[in-house]
């Protein structure tokens, strides 16, 4: 077998499946003290069933560590970090997540905020904030140090950057780094800048792994290919798949083309094969050609029937609710099972999630959001914990509706006090209070009797837990109690079981960086996690891919880029909006993302690089779609505008 092996194919070509006959050929090769094999996946759910392809293919897992690009750069720097700190700084690490980050970062640069020296032309505090926190993952992620942002800002943009940006970077890194703070950027710009950098690390790390293999490198930061060059100089067996179809992370810190430079440049063994084009990809040329303007271009090809079809209504009302009633007529007349069906669009907004989940859900059909992101406090699990809380953490009352009790005592019971009398019992037995409000015994309220002894038993039992949670006065405690007492997993839905378990980690997380800051009294620090999580600073996925169960019989609904990012594949598709400018830019992109390439393109045209990731995405749907796609156009947008994107010459050239 070959230490050096790079495969190079499109969407479903089986790359994943070349990678692992490597990793069981070079596991086989290892001796049973050999230390185990570093294994990149491009993201978290990704290295889940990458992990479990491994354990059916191998029948072992210890031969490997699986790990994502970030994930591994801020877990070393994690291990490392006694060799990092200063002697001043703090002995441990906290992680910091991009919520609080940017809340910190603003209190950090309040002054160059408030004199406008860290403002962008035409942005807010709060978008200026996250723009800079944004950059500095950007250059960790290509190596760049903080003094070189400014002028590779300006070798690519029109407008120059905040006189104070290296500066308040400057600041902000030092003033994280004496506080054992940690964020994606930051590990990022230690890993390259700091640990990379030492022979003892580099001695260590090839002593800890026996070589090295990257699936889809092409989402992977350019960062990490010195680790991959240093297993290549030893002759550690490595090896590297990459899409030209997906490149889905190039905007977000990912350098594909980096990868493929150093591919040439290394000569390593090349396998790209000239197999069938996957799904409907032999449609690849004549989609293109009637986005880029071909008169002649029709989706239709001599000998065999077109896959193309389309649904057109005036509103876009009109079409959410013809796309569900088709969808929900294919699958009774037995055309198409629900799991072979998905609906993208360049953005799924919440009327039309709301509009294609009832209409579908009505019809027995069940809807599956990819990768939905809820705020907290739309759980009703969530706002009753919180407001359990206030009976228990001194000042929180102030925060209390009556209507708020009453939803507690109903979800906290499990419906075992309705609303109505969760209602009634709320007027007759909250007592308001600034400090300390109360929930009275049930017989202070009149003709108490008529609650039923069910709804006062449930009642009773909560103000008897109440009462023996006085004792405790840590608010991350009491919340765990709760949610232990209340809300059993075995009787929470999915969506219910990933509220509550991103609310506990957001607790956790909340009282280790206040610990970090040197913030002690406990009620200050409930207090602003309270505050913090009703204003809806976080969001859970209710169906996150990695709990969700895959022979669940329902319709996938996404965006193109978190459809391609799990890389699914279908039966049928339905493109949502197809008349939508929004189908040009998808694909995220931090501002200014393109200073941060190995090679960039001198000067950017944000023009041309949004056709060229059109024609890319479009060809990575084409792969991922077996049987048909549908169009999906209405008239009029959301707003009542008339629609007039690129994709409505695909939508013209399609078969009547």
């Amino acid at each position: 077998m070959s230490t050096a092996i790079w495969f190079e194919c499109p969407s479903r070509q089986g790359r994943t499946q070349q990678l692992l006959e490597w990793l069981q050929a070079a596991g086989q090769l290892q001796t049973a003290t050999a230390e185990p094999l570093l294994v990149f996946a491009a993201t978290g759910d990704r290295r889940l069933q990458l992990e479990a392809r491994l354990r059916a293919t191998t029948g072992v897992t210890t031969a490997y560590q699986t790990v994502t690009p970030l994930g591994f750069i801020q877990q070393e720097v994690e291990l490392f970090w006694p060799w990092l700190r200063s002697p001043q700084a703090a002995q441990s690490v906290v992680l910091l997540p991009s919520e609080s980050e940017q809340v910190l970062a603003g209190q950090v640069w309040q002054a160059w905020l408030s004199d406008e020296s860290l403002l962008w032309p035409g942005t807010v505090a709060a978008a200026s904030v996250r723009r800079c926190l944004d950059l500095l993952l950007l250059a960790g992620l290509a190596g760049v140090p903080i003094p070189e942002i400014p002028q590779r800002l300006q070798a690519v943009l029109p407008s120059l950057p905040p006189p104070a940006l290296v500066t308040a970077l400057e600041v902000w890194v030092d003033w994280c780094l004496d506080r054992g703070l940690l964020s994606y950027g930051l590990a990022a710009l230690l890993y390259g800048q700091a640990l990379w950098q030492l022979a003892a690390y580099r001695d260590r790390l090839s002593q800890r792994f026996s070589g090295c293999y990257g699936d889809d490198v092409d989402e992977y930061p350019a960062l990490l290919l010195p680790l991959f060059q240093q297993f290549a100089a030893a002759g550690s067996p490595y090896g590297c798949t990459f899409n030209p179809l997906g490149r889905c992370r190039e905007g977000q810190g990912a350098d594909p083309d980096a990868w493929q430079a150093w591919a040439i440049a290394a000569g390593l063994e090349y396998s790209s094969p000239s197999l069938r084009p996957a799904g409907l990809g032999r449609w690849q040329a004549a989609v293109q050609a009637s986005v880029l303007g071909d008169e002649n271009s029709m989706l239709v090809s001599a000998g065999s029937a077109s896959p193309f079809s389309s649904l057109q209504t005036v509103s876009r009302g009109q079409l959410l609710r013809q796309v569900a009633e088709t969808v929900a007529q294919a699958i009774d007349r037995g055309e198409v099972q629900p799991h072979e069906i998905a609906i993208i669009g360049p953005g799924i907004d919440a009327i039309a999630r709301y509009t294609l989940i009832q209409i579908l859900e009505r019809r027995g059909v069940a809807v599956r959001p990819l990768a939905e992101q809820r705020r907290l406090p739309s759980s009703a699990l969530v706002r009753s914990l919180l407001t359990l809380l206030a009976f228990l953490q001194p000042s929180l009352g102030t925060r209390l509706r009556r209507e708020a009790v009453a939803e507690m005592l109903t979800t906290l019971s499990d419906c075992t006090i309705d609303a109505v009398r969760a209602g009634l019992m709320a007027d007759v037995l909250y007592v308001p209070h600034r400090e300390q409000p109360q929930l009275l015994a049930v017989q202070a309220a009149p003709r108490w009797d008529r609650f039923g002894d069910t709804a006062i038993c449930a009642y009773e039992a909560l103000l008897n837990w109440l009462q023996s949670m006085r004792s405790e006065t840590s608010a991350l405690r009491q919340l765990e109690a709760a949610a232990q007492q209340f809300f059993p997993r075995n009787r929470l839905s999915l969506a219910e079981t990933a509220h509550l378990q991103r609310l506990l980690e957001v607790a956790d997380h909340h009282w280790q960086l206040q610990a970090a800051l040197g913030i002690e009294a406990e009620a200050a620090i409930a207090h602003r996690f309270y505050d913090l999580v009703m204003e809806g600073t976080f969001a859970a996925d209710p169906f996150p891919e990695s709990l969700w169960h895959p022979a669940t019989p329902a319709v996938t609904l996404a965006t193109l880029y978190q459809y391609r990012v799990f890389q699914v594949h279908h039966r049928w598709q339905f493109w949502l909006d197809i008349s939508s400018p929004l189908w040009e830019r998808d694909q995220p992109a931090y501002y200014g993302y393109a200073a941060f390439l190995q090679q960039p393109v001198q000067p950017f045209d944000p023009v041309e690089a949004a056709q060229t990731r059109l024609l890319r995405c479009l060809a990575d749907l084409l792969a991922r779609a077996s049987d048909r796609i549908i169009l999906c156009h209405s008239d009029l947008s959301v707003s009542g505008k008339e629609q007039s994107g690129r994709l409505l010459t695909l939508l013209a050239s399609t078969p009547a």
